[in-house]
């Protein structure tokens, strides 16, 4: 039984207007969107976790504590990778290509995070992996046409705004981090 009206002849036919529910592309503007707010969380909780490391863990009588703390902050940081991720592969499937480089980037902070559970050392990396899976968005070309992933989106004014805060965040980070090591 056939579903189509007429018989395909090889070419697919994308939609002219894009679904505004379908979700599976990120443009490069989107993308750094979205990415503002894991940026400020990751640099929060990498500040925090940078401040109780230097501060308390080797003074304190309370190393145990501070410890579990360091722990919710490795997790919180995975958690926010984690949500990069997601938005990494919706920018792959934009461009059209890169789905294996973010899939390694996303098991190198799963096994960063796992690390860093035993060593705590290993959750300032992790900020890196997430600086890295930024930057690997945003060099990925963008593609302004149709694919099997759906149809573009337009970017807003409000979506520009924000993807040059996060632009401006992600070097303030990298900055940060270079101070760190």
């Amino acid at each position: 039984m056939n579903t189509y009206s007429e018989e395909p002849d090889g070419f697919i036919l994308y939609d002219e207007r894009p679904d505004p529910f379908d979700n599976r592309r990120a443009s490069r503007t989107r993308f750094a969107a979205v990415n503002l707010p894991i940026l400020l969380g990751i640099s929060a909780v990498s500040a925090l976790l940078l401040w109780i490391t230097q501060s308390c863990l080797g003074q304190c009588g309370i190393n145990r504590q501070v410890g579990g703390a360091v722990h919710v902050f490795a997790i919180a940081l995975y958690g926010l990778l984690h949500y990069q991720s997601t938005w990494l592969e919706k920018r792959c499937n934009d461009a059209g290509k890169g789905h294996y480089p973010a899939i390694w980037m996303f098991r190198i902070s799963l096994v960063l995070a796992a690390i860093s559970l035993i060593l705590p050392v290993f959750t300032l990396p992790m900020v890196a992996g997430g600086l890295l899976q930024f930057v690997y968005g945003m060099i990925l070309p963008s593609n302004p046409l149709p694919n099997l992933m759906g149809y573009p989106k337009t970017n807003s004014t409000a979506l520009q705004i924000c993807a040059l805060l996060a632009c401006i965040t992600a070097v303030l980070m990298a900055i940060g981090l270079l101070h760190w090591f």
